[in-house]
């Protein structure tokens, strides 16, 4: 009991915030109906007490088993072995990431000749490749530089020859991979690798996450380049279908529970069975121990349960509403709205908490946790403000991504060696749950409202690519400073630690 208490006061701590900001907007600029208040009320009820019990799972299921895989891997001395178990692992952990289903199912009420299945499929396939490729940095001391320059030069080739409705969703599919699911599996699978290979780091397990990044933009490219971008549907359309609360209230809640609870078996239950038979064939665990970790699996998917079908019942509806009203304010306040919003998104994500922790503890309070907080705070909250300008102004999505990652390569090679994985990490938890239920559908209600059709879809993604590179930037900028301070302190001969 006392592991929920402590997460459901989290949850609640960073959740409210942006909760009471999106639930005053619904009052004052939709004049909404009791049925309407009442259902994203409820929908705020489940996402709380869904989160509480995910969370709470991930720490007692998911967690361990992730150390335990990570530290197991390179004992086995097998390359086979790795790349087997590093892509089987990540792409069901992929698979079963409730911010990756959100997107997916967004994606397809704007994309008619995308499915929900081949869109998660093709994220995971992307993530699971990426991530043999980090697997093997650290392993075999790979340049992490010269892996994501190479890495991002075929993104930018792609998206010059992708239909330009793909390029968002594109780069938007990076940021959303990561979640509360994949980032403590993918954290505990690189910090447990370096532990056991001779010669590295704690530091040297950062950038796992950096690269599962790049691996979904690849894909989605390639999936848009093969598809020709046909196949839009008509945003407004589609918007306003998914934005309608028909039925009574307990209806609706019926409704999207069964569809989740079909959803959330066929990703979680693959999962399952692989960590019971890993654990059983490899690690030689009890009966009891497997229990424990199967308890805090289901645990996981219940709470994976309640939080969708409150996202979906609540918040994503009303985002989508407000999107389609709030495109009508002057644009200074739009913009306002979105440093606010980026703020807020950046406090309420578990994630964020989870690296920071790790890099304190990785780099022995050299850098501190408020210290990597507070510089993830201003660079989303920029970088969402500039979002909205987007679409306020009309500015271009393809050239701010692509001369951002220009910016963010060029200061990864500038900035501290041992900052470049952080970064890179940093820029995948950004992006959770919240970023993805609230942002970006009221990004897409923005453009839906402002444009129709292929223009729409057009616009109607890429703020999650910025949130995803913000960290990018400003925590490069962060190792800038910090080499910088290292020099001058060794040229004066004083402790530089």
């Amino acid at each position: 009991m006392g592991l929920f208490a402590k997460e459901f006061k989290e949850v609640v701590e960073t959740a409210m915030p942006i909760t009471v900001v999106i639930f005053l907007l619904q009052l004052l600029m939709l004049e909404p109906t009791w049925e309407e208040t009442a259902t994203f009320l409820a929908g705020v009820a489940f996402v709380i007490s869904g989160f509480t019990l995910f969370l709470a799972g991930v720490e007692a299921g998911v967690l361990p088993a992730g150390n335990a895989i990570g530290a197991e891997i390179p004992r086995r001395q097998s390359l086979v072995f790795i790349i087997g178990v590093i892509f089987t692992i990540s792409f069901l952990v992929t698979v079963a990431e409730p911010d990756v289903n959100i997107f997916a199912q967004l994606v397809h009420s704007l994309y008619e000749s995308i499915t929900v299945s081949s869109l998660v499929y093709g994220i995971a396939s992307g993530v699971a490749f990426f991530l043999i490729v980090a697997a093997l940095k650290i392993v075999y001391g790979l340049s992490i530089r010269i892996l994501l320059t190479v890495s991002y030069a075929a993104v930018v080739v792609l998206a010059l020859v992708c239909p330009p409705t793909f390029l968002g969703i594109a780069f938007d599919s990076g940021g959303v991979t990561t979640g509360p699911m994949t980032v403590p599996i993918l954290l505990s699978l690189g910090v447990g690798i370096s532990s056991v290979v001779a010669g590295r780091s704690r530091m040297d397990g950062f950038g796992m996450i950096g690269l599962a990044s790049v691996g979904p933009i690849i894909a989605i490219l390639v999936m848009g380049i093969l598809s020709g971008g046909a196949g839009t549907a008509d945003a407004g359309t589609a918007v306003t279908v998914a934005a309608t609360v028909p039925g009574s209230i307990l209806d609706n809640i019926w409704e999207e529970l069964v569809v989740v609870i079909e959803s959330v078996a066929v990703s979680v239950g693959p999962l399952l069975m692989f960590l019971i038979v890993f654990q059983k064939l490899f690690l030689k665990y009890s009966w009891r121990a497997v229990r424990n970790m199967v308890n805090g699996i289901l645990i996981t998917a219940v709470g994976m349960v309640l939080f969708l079908t409150g996202v979906y019942l609540g918040f994503m509806k009303v985002a989508l509403e407000l999107g389609a009203v709030l495109i009508n304010m002057d644009g200074s306040i739009l913009i306002g709205l979105g440093f606010l919003l980026g703020l807020m998104v950046i406090l309420a994500e578990p994630a964020v908490k989870i690296l920071c922790m790790q890099v304190e503890e990785a780099s022995n309070g050299i850098l501190p946790r408020n210290v990597i907080l507070v510089t993830l705070c201003i660079g989303v909250a920029a970088f969402v403000a500039m979002g909205m300008a987007k679409i306020v102004y009309d500015i271009d999505f393809a050239l701010m991504i692509l001369t951002g990652y220009a910016v963010a390569l060029v200061l990864m090679w500038l900035t501290d060696r041992d900052i470049v994985g952080i970064a890179f990490d940093a820029g995948g938890v950004a992006t959770g749950p919240m970023a993805v239920a609230v942002i970006m559908t009221l990004y897409a209600g923005l453009s839906a409202a402002k444009y129709s059709g292929e223009i729409a879809v057009i616009n109607g993604f890429g703020i999650i690519a910025m949130i995803a590179l913000a960290p990018l930037i400003s925590v490069s900028v962060l190792g800038i400073i910090i080499k910088l301070y290292r020099y001058r302190c060794r040229k004066t001969g004083g402790d530089c630690e």
